[in-house]
């Protein structure tokens, strides 16, 4: 029996995709973890993508999960998920040999295709841990970014968890009013079926719906129909995800760019200019559909083949100026909306630095510690939003003797030398080096690094590791990404 039959008949039999996939690979761990290695992710750069570690929004940071895995990943947000706003993103590794889509979520939910599968998806959301597993056969989400956060303002309206049949399409009335162009919807499911491998929980596996068999079985769901008043909620005939589902619609604030309603061809890939620029880490990207049989609609979001026909759509080739819609098919018009979040994220970006302002990827609580041979070192990748002068560095270091020297860089993003380096001796023992910048008056705007290398071979002071929620801008000099673990280097800025 091959993998696609074994597929099939797990699905068939109730077990679902999920429990193929866990019963693969169970990888196991918390947001620290990347194991084996990555392939290359995003670029610094216009691609540099925050994570955040604050009490209201946590971000994974860009890992790895092989083909055919899971992976358990810990927040330790608290409170009521049912409060949580999810967002799961994509990297198309440019040097796999594939379509090279960047950024993306191309078969989000789960895309089955000539009996392959695609895409990845997250379920079982407790307010400690998120599950994220990669389909079988998926070449697009080659690393993925997972981000969990509790909006300042509740949902205009959401329903209570409701018991939806295999198979049956319900009504929920939200009597919002006003412009639906202005809407967001969000759709959860809830299921308690037992499996070898436990249940989904709260989840997205096969949001939009997915199917099977040569068009013998449809799992999952999706909402359509939206108007002022109601929404339609439908769960697929074979579905086992979604025994209950949590609707909410809500009229969020404008976003910093709104597409319209574009018309698009099927099978067509359109590219729009949305100049938001800045980093992505903050982005918010909704894409909505529209057909004239069910009006603004998330069947098929995502992709995937109905009847051998392609359906639905999905964005790719995401930048800070530009995004790609592909057009499946049976959809007449999308909508790109992106919200800049700033403020939710580290490290703090601001438009106004009377400061002074402190940039931070860390904790401020060393997990471990490192140090490097001579002529190497560390440094991490900062961003201002607008002009500022760079006043100050600050290292956490533990130094042994209290006589070893560290040689303090300032980078720009081509890793070029904004100052002349040179050498400081870090005093004995363990806490934050501060290091005074104010005196080269340097503007930074954009991106730059900051950090040191040892210019004896002492190994010594060591930089501290914080290990929680990894940001994906530590480097080891020369220039090697690590995504398991932030250097607590940081920056402080001021005009």
């Amino acid at each position: 029996m091959n993998k696609n039959q074994v597929l099939a008949l797990a699905l068939a039999s109730g077990i679902g995709l999920a429990v193929l996939l866990l019963a693969a690979t169970q990888a196991t761990a918390d947001s620290t973890i990347a194991r084996p290695m990555p392939p290359d992710g995003p670029e610094p750069g216009a691609f540099s993508l925050p994570a955040a570690s604050l009490d209201d929004s946590w971000s994974s940071g860009w890992f790895y999960v092989p083909p055919a895995s899971a992976q358990i990943l810990s927040h330790s947000l608290g409170g009521d998920p049912d409060d949580y706003l999810i967002q799961v993103w994509f990297w198309d590794n440019e040097n796999d040999g594939d379509a090279d889509i960047g950024i993306n979520v191309r078969g989000y939910g789960g895309y089955e295709g000539g009996g392959n599968f695609y895409g990845a998806t997250w379920q079982n959301l407790t307010d400690e841990t998120v599950q994220v597993f990669r389909y079988s056969n998926d070449t697009a989400a080659d690393m993925i970014l997972v981000r969990i956060w509790i909006p300042d303002d509740p949902a205009d309206y959401c329903s209570d968890w409701t018991d939806i049949a295999q198979g049956t399409i319900m009504t929920f009335t939200h009597n919002l009013g006003g412009d639906v162009d202005d809407y967001s919807v969000g759709l959860v499911f809830s299921s308690t079926v037992s499996t070898p491998f436990g249940p989904a929980g709260r989840n997205h596996r096969f949001y939009g719906g997915l199917e099977y068999g040569g068009g013998a079985n449809m799992v999952g769901a999706y909402w359509d129909n939206l108007t002022d008043s109601t929404v339609r909620v439908y769960r697929h005939a074979n579905d086992l995800s979604a025994e209950q589902v949590r609707l909410c619609v809500t009229i969020p604030d404008p976003p910093a760019y709104d597409s319209g309603w574009v018309t698009v061809t099927a099978n067509s890939v359109t590219t729009l200019t949305h100049n938001v620029g800045g980093m992505l880490g903050p982005y918010r990207v909704r894409l909505d559909q529209w057909n004239p049989a069910s009006g603004i609609n998330h069947y098929c979001l995502g992709g995937e083949a109905v009847n051998v026909t392609p359906t639905g759509a999905n964005w790719e080739n995401l930048t800070d100026e530009t995004i790609a819609v592909l057009a499946r098919g049976g959809i007449s018009r999308v909508r790109i909306r992106i919200w800049n979040t700033y403020l939710l994220y580290l490290p703090i970006v601001v438009n106004d630095y009377t400061g002074p302002t402190e940039l931070a990827y860390d904790d401020g609580i060393a997990d471990s510690w490192q140090s490097h041979d001579p002529d190497s070192g560390f440094a991490v990748l900062f961003h201002t939003d607008a002009a500022a002068q760079l006043t100050g560095a600050r290292f956490y270091l533990d130094a042994a003797s209290g006589t070893a020297p560290i040689e303090v860089h300032v980078w720009d993003a081509a890793h070029n030398d904004l100052i002349t380096p040179f050498e400081t001796t870090p005093p004995n023992g363990e806490g934050w080096f501060d290091v005074d910048l104010s005196s080269y008056s340097l503007t930074v705007d954009g991106d730059f690094y900051v950090g040191f290398t040892y210019p004896e071979a002492s190994y010594d002071p060591s930089i501290g590791v914080d290990s929680s929620a990894p940001d994906g801008y530590s480097y080891e000099v020369p220039w090697i990404l690590m995504t398991d673990r932030d250097y607590m280097i940081r920056a402080t800025i001021g005009q």
